[in-house]
């Protein structure tokens, strides 16, 4: 039940300012805003998370939709990777790696910024059924790890070609490589310009 009673929060002036400015364009009131703003974050606490996680869980599925991926069932993925893999191995591996590149350049197309670790923190959000997506920079030396018990063997195989396409968008070449079913093991070092 709603009440009626106000009682006075204290609150930073240049925040005020903005979330004024903000409230207006929106045509609210700030105070009608500020309500909002609390009711939300209470019910972001029931559901056992904060106001951030669901900021980043949100930037997250924008950054996918943006990115251009679509989810989809894992096993329905991993059978259609196996019937493509099966059916036209070379073919499916050159599409793999094709879709790889256009992602970084998508990436790379962006702006600004340092858009390789804008794609790295992206890819491991993305990656959930990876519980082991790790990439470690060093330099211009890059070492990338991926585990998952789930993946298939034709999966990982296309996966890897994915993550080769992508390496080669952003000009590193794959010093060295290990798959197995469900893990990559790769290195690469950027190119010389």
């Amino acid at each position: 039940m709603k009440s009626g009673r106000r009682k006075m929060l204290a609150a930073r002036e240049d925040l005020v300012d903005k979330a004024s400015k903000i409230a207006k364009s929106k045509g609210f009131t700030l105070f009608g805003m500020i309500n909002n703003l609390l009711e939300l974050s209470i019910s972001a606490e029931i559901m056992g998370i904060t106001l951030e996680e669901a900021v980043d869980n949100y930037s997250t599925i924008r950054a996918i939709k943006n990115a251009s991926f679509t989810l989809v069932l894992e096993s329905l993925l991993y059978d259609t990777a196996d019937i493509a893999y099966q059916r036209a191995k070379e073919k499916s591996l050159k599409t793999w790696f094709e879709a790889g590149v256009w992602v970084g350049k998508h990436y790379i197309s962006k702006g600004t910024g340092d858009q390789f670790a804008t794609l790295i923190n992206d890819l491991k959000a993305f990656s959930w059924n990876a519980p082991d997506f790790i990439l470690e920079m060093r330099g211009t030396e890059i070492s990338l790890r991926v585990l998952s018990p789930r993946f298939s063997d034709s999966y990982t195989l296309l996966l890897n070609r994915f993550l080769e396409g992508i390496l080669e968008a952003f000009a590193y070449a794959v010093t060295f490589s290990e798959v197995g079913k469900g893990t990559i093991r790769m290195e690469a070092v950027k190119k010389e310009a």
